[in-house]
C-alpha cells in the first residue's frame, strides 16, 4: 500500500522540460531551457508534492546535484540597488520536485554575457572540489585523533587524568593503559604507584610523576574546598528571657 502511494506520487513529480509554462518531461537542465537562462532573475515556482509556491531570485541550476537553489528572501527595496546587497533566504529544490515556473522578472547580469549563471551577478563561482576533498581529509584525521583520544572502558577520573597530562605531554590510550611520551605507562587504578617507564627514562618517569601528583592534589584540594562550602554553619541562640 505503501509502495504503491509512493510510486503515485513520484509520477505526478516527473521532471519538466524547464521551458516556462510547459508540462513536458526533460531529464536534465541544459544551456537551452528557460530555467538555466533565468538564472538572475526573480521566478515564481510551482513544486511537488503538495503544490508549494516559492518567488525569489534564481541562483544556480546544477546538472550536478540535479537542483536548483531560490533566494526567497525580498528584493531590495531600491530597484536599482545590486543583488549582491539582497539577503539570503536559500532553498534548495531537486529538479524532480518543479511542477512548473514563471519569469517575473529580469535578473541583474553581467554586460555581453552568455545565458547562464556565467553571467549573473553576484558572480557564482566554481567550485574547488580538490579542495573540499582536502577539507574532508583534514576533517576525517581530526575526527579520528580526536576520538583516539578518548578511553574506551576507562573511568570519569581516567579520562581526566589523561586529558590533564595530554595538556603538556604527547598522550594516547593503549586499550586502557595511558602511554605518555611513548615511554611512561600508567596503569589502573592510575594512581603513581602504577606508573612504569624503562630504566633510561627515568627523567621522563619523573616528570609525569609530578604531573599526576599534582592532579590529585588539586582534585583533593577541590573536592575539602567544596565539603567546606557545604559545611553547615552554626547559629547561635539567644537565651531565653527568665532563664
Amino acid at each position: 500500500m505503501a509502495d504503491n502511494k509512493r510510486n503515485s506520487i513520484a509520477g505526478k513529480i516527473a521532471t519538466p522540460n524547464l521551458k516556462a509554462g510547459s508540462g513536458s518531461n526533460k531529464d536534465v537542465i541544459d544551456a537551452d531551457s528557460n530555467l538555466y537562462k533565468a538564472v538572475g532573475s526573480r521566478i515564481k515556482i510551482t513544486c511537488a508534492p503538495n503544490n508549494n509556491v516559492l518567488e525569489g531570485t534564481l541562483f544556480t541550476a546544477c546538472n550536478l546535484t540535479n537542483a536548483i537553489a531560490i533566494n526567497t528572501a525580498p528584493a531590495p527595496p531600491n530597484p536599482s540597488a545590486p543583488l549582491s546587497s539582497q539577503p539570503g533566504d536559500y532553498h534548495i529544490i531537486p529538479f524532480a520536485h518543479i511542477l512548473s515556473f514563471e519569469i517575473i522578472g529580469s535578473g541583474e547580469r553581467a554586460s555581453e554575457s552568455t545565458p547562464g549563471f556565467d553571467g549573473a551577478l553576484p558572480s557564482i563561482s566554481k567550485v574547488d572540489l580538490a579542495a573540499l576533498q582536502a577539507r574532508e581529509e583534514q576533517t576525517i584525521r581530526e575526527m579520528k585523533k580526536k576520538d583516539a583520544q578518548k578511553g574506551k572502558g576507562v573511568s570519569k577520573e581516567a579520562q581526566e587524568l589523561f586529558d590533564a597530562i595530554s595538556r603538556t605531554l604527547p598522550t594516547r590510550w593503549a586499550d586502557t593503559q595511558i602511554v605518555v611520551s611513548d615511554s611512561v605507562l600508567i596503569q589502573a587504578p592510575y594512581t603513581v604507584d602504577n606508573i612504569r617507564a624503562p630504566a633510561d627514562k627515568t627523567q621522563a618517569e619523573n616528570h609525569v610523576r609530578k604531573i599526576v601528583e599534582h592532579y590529585y592534589q588539586r582534585k583533593k584540594g577541590a573536592t575539602s574546598a567544596g565539603a567546606a562550602a557545604r559545611a553547615p554553619v552554626a547559629v547561635p541562640v539567644a537565651p531565653r528571657k527568665g532563664g
